[in-house]
């Protein structure tokens, strides 16, 4: 399998945030301000928990992406050296043949341990409900792998996020729930980024890549 060098001193990303505009949204020029705040209070919590890591950057976000469109040298880089995948669940992320093909070029990566206290089996994906997913078809990669749950947390405040979505309680304005999970998901990436390391296989270009969600459904 190709892959193409990593430049030496090149900063990689802590965690890949990947994400699909709804149809209404994809004339729409630069990401929503509600994906836009998401994305930057969760790379304020991560900078604030590794503190100056030499070579790291807290998270990368395509800010460009619409479909369709050419697969950068960042994105790939990106895609291919992050330590932890984040995935955006929505209704539009799960149709996206872009993200699944992100999904894949994280995946295919080989993970290990840093050290010899934690599971041999943990994945670097944490999957974050973004809006409600009820009634889509489900990939079968998305269904293997448990989605981020804000634990511990009020019962209340975790079940707000798990039926409106990260989205949802940004839109309902519910400040409190939406601040808790963003600071524990922030925890997360930073404990599985500790615990783990994911080898770097930087893609040389998109034809590497299939789209994972168009295999059988779970």
């Amino acid at each position: 399998m190709s892959t193409v060098d990593i430049p030496a001193g090149m900063r990689a990303p802590l965690f890949f945030l990947s994400h699909s505009r709804s149809p209404a949204r994809r004339a729409a020029v630069g990401p929503s301000e509600y994906l836009l705040r998401f994305y930057e209070d969760l790379s304020g919590h991560v900078s604030e928990l590794v503190g100056p890591e030499t070579g790291v950057d807290p998270g990368f976000m395509d800010t460009a992406m619409t479909g369709g469109e050419r697969w950068t040298p960042e994105l790939l880089r990106a895609a291919g050296t992050c330590q932890v995948f984040v995935p955006l669940l929505s209704s539009a992320l799960l149709r996206s043949d872009w993200c699944g093909m992100e999904w894949h070029a994280f995946s295919r990566r080989r993970i290990e341990r840093r050290r010899d206290d934690v599971s041999a089996h943990e994945t670097a994906i944490i999957p974050v409900s973004w809006s409600p997913t009820e009634g889509a078809r489900l990939p079968k990669v998305v269904g293997e792998i448990q989605r981020f749950s804000p634990t511990p947390m009020p019962a209340e405040i975790v079940a707000q996020y798990q039926r409106e979505g990260v989205y949802g309680l940004l839109t309902l304005q519910m400040e409190n729930a939406y601040r808790a999970v963003v600071w524990r998901l922030a925890q997360r990436i930073v404990a599985i980024h500790r615990a783990y390391l994911v080898e770097p296989q930087v893609p040389a270009g998109v034809s590497e890549l299939r789209n994972l969600f168009a295999e059988e459904s779970g």
